[in-house]
């Protein structure tokens, strides 16, 4: 992973590197960042395995953390008056029991919130929950299922996360880009330094997860998601009357584009609902854990590179074993052509194929009507519902014509 001493908050944001497989969109650069840093804890435990940490998409990692900075720090506070160049983010819910909790929209992205809260425990075990994909359906109630695809090197990997749907909308998933890692915060009021977290990730193209589209999954596209994640200063405690010695403050950002239709209730749903809930169980659950100060998850990801870095080792060796008897495998490739260019065995072939093409059509087939039945049910039962309702209505119209008469 990229060292950088400090943030600067007059530079933009970097463009993404050359082996980047999406367009970057340019942001401005965070306010109030220039103090935030790399924890140099770990160095040398970095530089040992830095050759496990050089893939592809180390500098569109380093920007999506300064973009992330940027989202959730500025204009932390809110003032009246302020205009949407100067604050973009618009109060939506706000609690103070049990845990408190804000959420913000942003005012000009329909799909991008942010949300602080404060949990009863210490920003590493709060990191070590959070920041671990694996584990983030036992917190987060609209997931149904998460995984490691690969990982990169020192806290960088690709994910993916398959969303529960909402009625009355199709299941969501998504393919991500993803970094953890921890950075070191100005001084505080004590006059020592404060260390914080931070878990980022974004949407990225992977040809081993194509869109699942026979299922009915439609593939979002998160612009950046995560996690910063610090102590809470005494005078915020006091503040807040925050009891207790352990406190953390958690500050995440959603923001992507669902893709497909979103009725705007499911969206006030989620925001209103959903992230409250979710939020409050995630803080009983951390209040009921053990307390770390140092995070597990960071130190079984510097052990693990090691391992990595060995991996790359044997697939080198590996491509150059292969490399060395291509020749061979050619000679029989070339071989068992000839044996199959027997008639016997085209006419074997041919009928193979009929039979696969057969039963790809059913497929195909029985996908469409999976499809129809899972979006053209709703309007099937609402027109019945609507000619059975007619038709009484008519009935009885039709008996009080007949009294009428009478």
């Amino acid at each position: 992973m990229a060292e950088s001493s400090a943030f600067s908050n007059t530079d933009e944001v970097s463009q993404y590197s050359d082996h980047s497989t999406e367009p970057h969109q340019s942001r401005q650069s965070c306010s109030d960042s220039s103090s935030l840093a790399f924890s140099t804890s770990d160095k040398m435990a970095r530089q040992q395995q830095g050759s496990a940490s050089s893939h592809m998409y180390v500098d569109r990692c380093a920007a999506m953390e300064k973009m992330f900075i940027q989202l959730a720090t500025k204009n932390d506070g809110i003032s009246e008056g302020d205009s949407v160049e100067s604050n973009p983010w618009t109060p939506l819910v706000s609690l103070l029991k049990p845990y408190p909790i804000t959420i913000q929209g942003h005012a000009t992205k329909p799909f991008c919130f942010r949300v602080t809260f404060y949990a009863p425990t210490a920003p590493a075990t709060a990191f070590d929950l959070l920041a671990d994909v694996t584990r983030r359906p036992e917190w987060d109630e609209l997931t149904d299922s998460a995984k490691i695809v690969e990982k990169l090197g020192n806290g960088d990997a690709i994910h993916y996360i398959k969303m529960k749907p909402i009625w009355p909308t199709a299941a969501r998933d998504s393919v991500l880009l993803a970094r953890i890692t921890d950075i070191a915060l100005g001084s505080s009021s004590a006059g020592r330094k404060s260390k914080g977290f931070l878990n980022v990730s974004q949407s990225v193209e992977d040809s081993r997860i194509p869109e699942n589209t026979a299922e009915g999954l439609v593939r979002m596209e998160a612009g950046i998601a995560g996690q910063l994640i610090t102590e809470v200063p005494e005078e915020e405690k006091q503040k807040l009357n925050l009891e207790g010695e352990k406190w953390c403050k958690v500050v995440q950002i959603a923001d992507g584009d669902l893709k497909g239709w979103i009725p705007s209730s499911v969206l006030k749903f989620i925001a209103t609902q959903a992230l409250p809930r979710s939020l409050t169980k995630v803080c009983k659950q951390l209040a009921d854990m053990p307390v770390s100060t140092e995070s597990q998850l960071l130190l079984r990801n510097i052990q693990s590179n090691g391992g990595l870095l060995q991996q790359r080792q044997n697939s080198t060796q590996n491509l150059l074993s292969v490399s060395s008897t291509s020749s061979t495998a050619v000679d029989n490739t070339a071989s068992q052509q000839r044996e199959t260019s027997t008639p016997a065995v085209l006419t074997r072939n041919a009928r193979l194929s009929s039979k696969h093409a057969l039963v790809s059509h059913r497929g195909s087939w029985a996908a469409w009507l999976r499809l129809f039945v899972r979006y053209a049910t709703p309007a099937v039962i609402a027109a019945i519902t609507s000619i059975i309702v007619t038709v009484l209505l008519g009935k009885q119209r039709w008996r009080r014509g007949l009294v009428g008469r009478r």
